[in-house]
């Protein structure tokens, strides 16, 4: 038996516009409709997808932490702030890189991990 991974990631908002948009400005993905009320990453190279699901009844936020690997921790702060996001962690060095979480302009947390 393999040993289980993720494969997909899902955020769910009321505003799926929103998030699509900072999303794809902050990391450059191109979000494709996939099913009703629901938009999809899904990488060229392969590797875990990444969903939005439209529901009034998720609250922006309140879905899993999903954290995503950078190369420069303090460019992607400043540009997630550029697109109206906020730093609700700042950069903190861990033992092998950094982290740092934003909110996006809908309430929901993404992660950044600089490994």
């Amino acid at each position: 038996m393999t040993i289980p991974i993720i494969c997909h990631v899902e955020w769910g908002t009321p505003q799926p516009e929103v998030l699509e948009e900072f999303l794809s400005d902050l990391f450059d993905w191109k979000f494709q409709p996939f099913a009703p009320n629901y938009l999809m990453y899904i990488p060229v190279s392969g590797g875990i997808s990444v969903g939005i699901l439209q529901s009034d009844m998720v609250k922006a936020g309140g879905t899993p932490n999903v954290s995503i690997r950078v190369d420069d921790m303090d460019l992607m702060l400043a540009k997630a702030e550029s697109l109206g996001g906020k730093i609700v962690v700042p950069k903190t060095i861990m033992v092998n890189g950094s982290f740092a979480f934003v909110k996006s302009p809908d309430g929901n947390l993404i992660g950044l991990q600089k490994t």
